[in-house]
């Protein structure tokens, strides 16, 4: 299975390496969520859209500078499809019963429409996609990357990481591990409320393997 605490040990060393030439947050981005939930807060706005284009930049889910991909293309497509994207928001929260979204309690009928709207955005691209439901809803988007966990066709990759969690017996473990990664990392912020473990795990276990698979190869 990808989901494991071997993979996860090996996707949080991979993601600390201090020799990667693109270094990431060493909090394992509690830091940022605490961001993405604040600019969220109760629904999608116009300044949340404003803030998650910034964010999506610096995530690197758009290149630039060249159309139809530059900023202020995806800028003006989003703000078109803000008012659906503000209405799945809302649907997607009354799935849950009060509690953040997770993975492991939706199914990927629920969660389609909310990524067809980010894939009309910028067609073609699943990292793009999956990023901008992931600022939206972390603790129910699996985020996907060129360099980390390389690109598959989304949906795939979505039911099988969900369907691979659910299997996953070593729960508490493998978010105990994370905690203290997190903890260990002196993060400036307490650890969220709502920090996407569900996500997160299997978005490092995911790199974990694939690193692992590549350091063999070579």
């Amino acid at each position: 299975m990808i989901i494991s605490i071997d993979n996860l040990k090996a996707g949080l060393e991979w993601w600390r390496d201090p020799d990667r030439d693109r270094r990431w947050p060493q909090d394992i981005l509690n830091a940022e969520y605490h961001k993405m939930y604040t600019a969220r807060s109760e629904s999608p706005t116009g300044d949340w859209w404003n803030a998650t284009v910034d964010r999506l930049g610096e995530w690197r889910a758009y290149r630039g500078p060249k159309p139809p991909n530059t900023k202020a293309e995806i800028s003006a497509r989003g703000k078109q499809h803000l008012t659906d994207i503000a209405s799945q928001f809302a649907k997607l929260n009354g799935r849950s019963s009060g509690a953040e979204p997770s993975i492991a309690d939706l199914c990927w009928e629920d969660v389609a429409p909310l990524f067809e709207i980010a894939s009309d955005i910028k067609p073609g691209s699943p990292v793009f996609a999956g990023k901008m439901c992931h600022f939206l809803f972390p603790k129910l988007f699996v985020v996907m990357d060129n360099l980390a966990t390389g690109v598959s066709e989304y949906e795939l990759y979505w039911r099988g990481m969900r369907d691979a969690w659910n299997r996953f017996e070593r729960k508490a473990d493998a978010r105990n591990l994370l905690k203290e990664a997190i903890v260990e990392s002196k993060s400036k912020d307490p650890l969220h409320l709502d920090y996407p473990f569900e996500t997160k795990i299997m978005e490092l276990s995911h790199i974990g393997h694939k690193h692992a698979r590549q350091a063999k190869q070579d």
